[in-house]
């Protein structure tokens, strides 16, 4: 009974000890194939949002829970390289950029700050006369790392020297990306972003997060701004860049709510099998117990003994163990959650004390659980029968 108890408690302790861990450091790793909300300008097509606007994004109230953003400016442009001519896509981006705001730590932004599943073959530019080519694109031009072509636009010309070739499996591969200040340079925008990719970490949509904002009263507004939905910050971050509009990208943040939400239920549907093996174990052993001890509880009847002594004496004895082995189990999940931590995701975790009193009520409700069916046993117990002869 002891063993099960321990075992028992200890998968609930290190289960419950990680979930939030582990729903953290999986939404953080979720990050890396791509970013959730799209900032845009507001009046739509032909219109252009402020490059110096950018910098507000890390000072929102969920800056920390912005993993990176991008911006890019696109531009449709003539490409020419080897004898051959193309219309393609120019994008200009941050590569990856350190971004200075006044009272915030300085942090790297860009597109290998949200894009880091992207494949490269060769390297990231540099310089302002260096670029990044799709890898249909490239192909179609002839092109390799190491070759040059040329960008025409309005009648501005301007050569760029390819340092890599961009694999991604999406749209990408049939654009060309340079540094964002070359683009506007070219395409004669200056201070102009078309549109900011940004990554952040949120939480999975429920049926409140799902509400419409402008029909919920102050305090359902307040609890919804609050709490790090993807459309709440998304509303957040819309609120503190001039002239965007921010719209969470559906198919990347309802597929990590999914995820997230189904690992949760894994997660609690492991801890009650656990829990219900721990409680089946402690009802066989009781059982058993109960079988042995038959000639003491008719004893105990015949010399006056009822329900509630029968009980609190049996079950005192159950509570006892179900304490010890809640406390042992709390140890043991604890290593358990670390060994967890460190295999999965290659970090420590420190079990926190508060789970102690959880595993103790756990062990103690499953020891009562496993105990009701050999106590109606005991009290089944008919002395005349046990003790004749």
């Amino acid at each position: 009974m002891l063993v099960s108890i321990i075992l028992g408690s200890a998968v609930a302790t290190a289960f419950l000890g990680i979930q939030r861990e582990i729903s953290g450091k999986m939404a953080l790793e979720l990050r890396r194939y791509g970013a959730n909300i799209l900032l845009e300008p507001v009046a739509g097509d032909g219109t252009y949002m402020a490059v110096e606007e950018l910098a507000k994004i890390k000072t929102v109230f969920w800056k920390h829970n912005i993993v990176g953003f991008a911006p890019y400016l696109f531009g449709v442009v003539e490409l020419a390289a080897d004898g051959k001519r193309e219309r393609g896509v120019l994008a200009g981006t941050w590569f990856e950029r350190s971004l200075e705001v006044e009272g915030e730590d300085s942090t790297v932004q860009g597109v290998k700050a949200i894009a880091p599943w992207w494949s490269v073959a060769g390297g990231w530019p540099a310089a302002e006369d260096e670029a990044v080519i799709g890898t249909a694109l490239a192909r179609r031009l002839g092109l390799t790392a190491g070759g040059t072509v040329r960008v025409m636009y309005h009648g501005r010309e301007l050569p760029l020297r390819i340092v890599g070739v961009v694999t991604t499996g999406g749209y990408e591969e049939e654009q060309l990306f340079a540094p964002l200040v070359t683009a506007q340079r070219l395409l004669g925008q200056s201070g102009a972003v078309s549109r900011v990719l940004v990554s952040a970490l949120t939480v999975p949509m429920d049926d409140f997060g799902r509400r419409d904002p402008a029909a919920m009263t102050k305090d359902e507004y307040e609890k919804w701004y609050c709490t790090a939905y993807v459309t709440s910050v998304a509303k957040n971050l819309e609120e503190a860049v001039t002239g965007s509009r921010a719209k969470p990208v559906w198919q990347i943040a309802g597929a990590e709510g999914a995820l997230l939400g189904k690992l949760n239920g894994v997660m609690l549907l492991l801890t009650v099998l656990a829990l219900t093996a721990a409680a089946i174990g402690v009802g066989t052993s009781l059982l058993a117990s109960m079988a042995e001890r038959q000639k003491d509880i008719a004893l105990m009847k015949t010399l006056g003994a009822d329900r509630l002594q029968v009980t609190a004496i049996f079950m005192g004895e159950t509570m006892f163990v179900a304490l010890v082995g809640g406390f042992c189990g709390y140890l043991l999940g604890d290593r358990l959650a670390e060994l967890i931590s460190r295999s999965v995701f290659a970090s420590s975790l420190e079990t926190p004390l508060w789970l102690l009193p959880i595993a103790l009520a756990v062990s103690l409700l499953v020891a009562a659980l496993g105990g009701i069916l050999p106590l109606r046993r005991a009290f089944l117990v008919e002395p005349v029968k046990v003790l004749k002869g």
